[in-house]
């Protein structure tokens, strides 16, 4: 790979006779697979040693850093300049080996850390879609959790960058399941769009592995969904290599990953502000299920009751998940200076039927545009808007990042105070989540536009396994 790189840019490197004879040097040197020293160089990726970070706070660390830059820049002298080829060598002869942690099947997919003869750290690799190629590098190497525990301080007086750069941002906001997660169309037809267009993406998902009841599990399909057949299966039980994927699949077309979760589940139980709910349900009805009620309300019968309790506890893991991808958001701005032009907010079953068009919104009037939905059937009631899409400009976007919140933070009995009899069953029903939305937009005062299916090209999909 490096020699050929080389040929098409000759006057870069060293003489490509040296840097041949130098890979063949370190190919019969650690010929010996048995030997340990060579299945480190096996395992020691080509690196790019453009940013480095050296620990120099002990003696240990000093010398070995030393002892490295030293047996490095031997070899750069005796061989080619190109450092990538050496480092492998340097990493082999060093004694150091790869973490125990890592010997297990997917390890390229992730972080390589070495260590020496007690098991101590002692070198770092980060893994290759952290790489500035992928601009992801700052939400690579921030610890787990990091990325949700911030603050917008400051945002607001931030400018959008298309009043400074002339360039739109936008941010993609995606929550759900792994199974129902369709990613190839939203490639094809909403980033790739967007990057032709001149707009700066940045993509932010969560997706979980767990299996949950759906709102409708008794249904024939529900039990049958299965990943998107476009992206590899798994190899490993935490999806690293998934993650990749993801990441290199989302660079390839100039957008950047802001967050990226594959997770078992979104942790709802130990939330403060839905444990402090959920007491208060069990004291006005200590016999129901603490989640029946909240934030979707509806008992017409025992199997509709069921239907919405698990409903109910799907949509807080997905608004919490939301929430959690908008607060790595604000700390990305934050972090950057910058305030994004618009936030897309949307459900992984996004099956993306054309390319969307963002210039088309540029100049419409209002904060929040959502799919009109005028051709379903049965059609929509007047106390309803669609859900799963939400394109918002920035200074609205708030109200779905932190929708989450809001829910708990409200009434939502005062949304059904607003519905006909002929919709709450003699006080049997509540709003459902999309009444909710809407009753929510409008207490806030937010200017929303339903717009046609040919400005929002998407539809709701699944991937069905059928039986054999």
């Amino acid at each position: 790979t490096v020699i050929a790189a080389a040929k098409r840019r000759p006057s870069v490197s060293d003489n490509l006779s040296v840097l041949s004879k130098q890979c063949e040097i370190y190919r019969k040197k650690y010929s010996n697979i048995t030997n340990v020293s060579s299945q480190v160089f096996d395992q020691a990726p080509l690196v790019d040693s453009a940013f480095i970070v050296y620990d120099m706070r002990t003696q240990a660390c000093r010398k070995f850093n030393g002892d490295l830059g030293c047996s490095w820049l031997d070899e750069i002298h005796c061989y080619s300049d190109r450092d990538q080829i050496s480092f492998p060598h340097i990493v082999a002869s060093s004694g150091l080996k790869l973490s125990r942690k890592l010997h297990i099947s997917g390890h390229e997919f992730r972080d390589r850390v070495y260590v020496n003869e007690k098991n101590v750290p002692m070198l770092h690799i980060t893994k290759r879609s952290c790489h500035w190629y992928y601009n992801s590098f700052s939400r690579c190497v921030a610890p787990d959790g990091e990325e949700i525990i911030s603050s917008d301080e400051g945002v607001e007086n931030f400018l959008p960058v298309s009043q400074v750069t002339k360039r739109l941002r936008v941010a993609v906001v995606v929550a759900g399941t792994l199974d129902r997660f369709i990613f190839n169309s939203m490639l094809l037809h909403l980033i790739k769009p967007m990057n032709n267009q001149g707009v700066v993406v940045d993509y932010y998902v969560t997706l979980t592995t767990a299996k949950v009841k759906a709102y409708k599990s008794r249904s024939g399909y529900a039990n049958h969904f299965q990943t998107d057949p476009t992206m590899p299966k798994s190899s490993v039980p935490d999806h690293a290599d998934i993650e990749e994927y993801l990441r290199d699949k989302i660079g390839s077309y100039s957008a950047s990953t802001g967050a990226l979760n594959i997770q078992e589940s979104i942790d709802i139980d130990s939330e403060p502000m839905l444990k402090a709910r959920r007491r208060k349900a069990l004291q006005d009805n200590p016999e129901e299920d603490p989640d029946t009620r909240f934030p979707l309300f509806d008992i017409r019968t025992k199997e509709i009751l069921n239907q919405t309790t698990n409903a109910n506890r799907n949509l807080l893991r997905l608004h919490l998940a939301i929430q959690n991808l908008w607060k790595s958001a604000l700390k990305w701005e934050a972090e950057e200076g910058f305030k994004y032009d618009y936030v897309i907010f949307m459900r992984d079953d996004s099956l993306w039927l054309d390319d969307f068009k963002i210039r088309e919104f540029v100049h419409k009037v209002g904060d929040i545009f959502i799919p009109q939905c005028d051709a379903r059937d049965p059609p929509m009631d007047t106390h309803e808007v669609n859900d799963h899409f939400l394109f918002s400009r920035r200074n609205s976007a708030g109200l779905f990042g932190e929708y989450y919140s809001t829910l708990l933070e409200t009434d939502v009995k005062q949304c059904m105070d607003t519905l006909p009899k002929r919709l709450t069953k003699n006080g049997r029903r509540g709003c459902n989540s999309e009444m909710l939305l809407k009753w929510v937009i409008q207490k806030q005062h937010v200017k929303m536009v339903k717009v046609g299916q040919s400005l929002i090209p998407f539809q709701r999909s699944a991937n069905i396994r059928l039986p054999d």
